[in-house]
């Protein structure tokens, strides 16, 4: 599982937490990870020409659209999380784009990612398209990806990017706008800034050049599976749609992110769930926890490296702290909405911890107790 790891131990960057166990991440001589040397990159940048590139791709957006009274652009949406909201405020308000927000909704939202969505569509009073897909269906691909990758929201990620891709060409909507570069804000396989969103067409860090057939099995039907089945590079080169990052133009931050959406009308939770930092990340449907977790058994980080590093790269943390805050979470069980996970997939407990026993790394992690528990390499 692990190809960075030598002689059983975990490395973390000098500068953040970010273990040398995540996929992408690789050291430089002084033992800084990609992400922190990144965050490097972006403190050079002139914001404001990046501004006006993106003024200008849009000028260009509405002036070569066929039909004038089509969308200017598709921005994606969660189902009502912070960093979806800046997006279409940017796109909607700032750049005065005719704006349709799709959303592949969470099939078990949370109290507050219902409220936060609700909050945005009147705030910003813009077109959205909420999708829904076969439940009975998802739950079965979920469970495939679950059982052969450890990883249950890959088919989220299949469903977000094809079915956003698959939309875009039947409205005609010549670009789609998503949030950050994931892979180069957080250290993955990218190795410099890009605007080009083309990658997430299937060979991305998080698709991994997978595909759902993969996961169908002879219980899902194809005919169920348009909108996770990525449409063709040429029919999109055909229909000029453009995909685009909008982290390579914004000077990209989630905290700067949700404080922003506060002040409209963002609710975040009233306190930090379990292996969480902050109270305004991923709150809005109940199925990413395990997902998240099971990061933690392969790789030995999850939720809370990804907090406390993003805290210490925007400097409101400072290392020794994050270590700190670190140890208090890593070991935490994501117990909030473990039992709608149990249910949704219609599996129990003993069901549960047998799929996550095949995952364990025992290279990072030792036997404690009934479980496993993860080497202390701060030592």
């Amino acid at each position: 599982i692990i190809s960075n790891l030598q002689n059983k131990i975990m490395k973390y960057c000098k500068s953040c937490i970010m273990p040398n166990t995540k996929p992408g991440v690789n050291f430089d001589k002084d033992g800084n990870c990609n992400a922190c040397r990144n965050m490097k990159i972006k403190e050079k940048i002139n914001w404001s020409d990046r501004e006006k590139q993106l003024r200008n791709l849009i000028l260009e957006i509405k002036k070569n659209k066929k039909n004038k009274d089509d969308y200017d652009c598709l921005v994606p949406i969660s189902n009502g999380g912070k960093d979806s909201w800046f997006q279409a405020y940017t796109l909607s308000k700032k750049f005065n784009c005719k704006v349709l927000c799709v959303n592949l909704s969470a099939h078990l939202p949370t109290k507050e990612g219902i409220s936060n969505i609700n909050h945005m569509i009147e705030d910003l009073n813009i077109d959205v398209i909420k999708i829904t897909v076969k439940p009975s269906v998802h739950a079965k691909l979920r469970l495939k990806a679950f059982k052969k990758l450890g990883e249950p929201n890959w088919t989220e990620h299949c469903l977000v990017f094809a079915g956003v891709f698959n939309i875009a060409k039947l409205y005609n909507v010549p670009l789609v706008v998503w949030g950050e570069d994931v892979s180069f804000e957080i250290g993955g396989s990218s190795t410099e800034q890009r605007s080009d969103a083309t990658n997430l067409l299937g060979d991305n860090d998080l698709i991994k050049g997978k595909k759902i057939l993969e996961m169908k099995g002879r219980d899902v039907s194809r005919k169920y599976l348009f909108l996770y089945e990525f449409p063709k590079t040429d029919e999109l080169i055909r229909n000029n749609t453009r995909s685009i990052y909008l982290s390579y133009f914004v000077n990209w931050d989630g905290e700067s992110n949700f404080k922003f959406v506060k002040k409209r009308g963002f609710t975040p939770l009233e306190k930090p769930r379990k292996g969480h930092l902050v109270t305004y990340d991923n709150i809005d449907e109940k199925l990413c926890e395990i997902n998240g977790w099971f990061k933690y058994l392969k790789f030995g980080f999850w939720f809370p490296t990804d907090e406390i590093c993003n805290e210490i790269w925007n400097k409101r943390l400072s290392r020794k702290d994050g270590i700190n805050y670190l140890k208090k979470l890593n070991d935490d069980f994501p117990i909030d909405h473990f039992q709608d996970f149990l249910n949704f997939h219609k599996i129990n407990e003993e069901e549960f911890f047998k799929i996550a026993y095949k995952f364990i790394n025992k290279k990072i992690f030792i036997k404690h107790n009934n479980f496993y528990k993860l080497r202390d390499y701060f030592k």
